[in-house]
């Protein structure tokens, strides 16, 4: 049996909104960190990085706002998730939707490390007391503050996707092999940021092999929705408390 939803919305076109920032949010994401940033910095070398940041300024501006753009996706994303899969189990929902703030909060704070290149370059001549080599290992170093901030974010992106993954698992109402892949998306990420502060050395040997499950995961997921979105009528069938969710097969 059916029951008629009190929700005035359509769960379809949720899901399909869904799917559409999420695949903005990874078109502007790998614009920004892996064009942008490994075009213009140089590993161990901050002559040459901040010489391609001044060089190359409307890139990194570019790159910059694109990377705010992917942060802006990720609220609606988790908002809107939410309210989709709260029916499958609140609680796990909840904490799912909690952890993606907090690492899109995380990201965003850490984006004020990306700018201080392009702010030391703008006011150098308030930066009079320190000699071109120390301004370029500031900024260098700000840098890599920032893939730091990256890091620590991936730990909630991580369990944020393990729990969505498993609440699209659960569901019914979208494919059990999309959990499957967003859950091992979630756990390379959490993996990679853990692993980072505990066992660098570690980290550094599965690099970039770690983060290859990613883009399938994520990918399939963000078309999914956008293309197909999901099953109204097993979406329907999750009681509307979320108490109380039970799927009526």
């Amino acid at each position: 049996m059916q029951h008629p939803s009190p929700e005035r919305f359509s769960p379809l076109v949720l899901a399909r909104i869904v799917g559409v920032v999420s695949l903005i949010g990874i078109v502007t994401g790998a614009f920004d960190i892996g064009y942008v940033r490994s075009t213009l910095i140089v590993s161990g070398n901050a002559a040459a990085t901040v010489h391609n940041i001044a060089m190359h300024e409307d890139l990194f501006r570019l790159g910059f706002a694109a990377h705010v753009v992917l942060l802006l996706c990720n609220v609606p994303d988790e908002i809107i998730s939410f309210i989709l899969f709260r029916r499958v189990n609140g609680i796990v929902a909840a904490i799912a939707m909690g952890c993606g703030l907090i690492g899109t909060a995380i990201e965003g704070l850490d984006m004020l490390n990306a700018y201080v290149p392009l702010k030391l370059a703008a006011e150098g001549g308030a930066m009079a007391a320190f000699s071109p080599a120390q301004l370029q290992a500031l900024s260098y170093l700000s840098l890599q503050l920032q893939d730091t901030g990256l890091l620590i974010s991936f730990a909630f992106y991580g369990l944020d996707e393990i729990l969505s993954g498993f609440l699209i698992f659960r569901s019914g109402f979208l494919p059990r092999l999309l959990g499957a892949l967003l859950a091992l998306s979630g756990l390379c990420y959490f993996l990679d940021g853990f692993l980072s502060f505990i066992a660098p050395s570690l980290q550094n040997r599965l690099l970039p092999y770690l983060l290859f499950p990613c883009l399938p995961g994520e990918g399939s997921i963000a078309l999914w929705l956008t293309i197909v979105g999901l099953n109204v009528a097993k979406w329907r069938a999750w009681a509307t408390d979320p108490r109380t969710a039970t799927w009526i097969p």
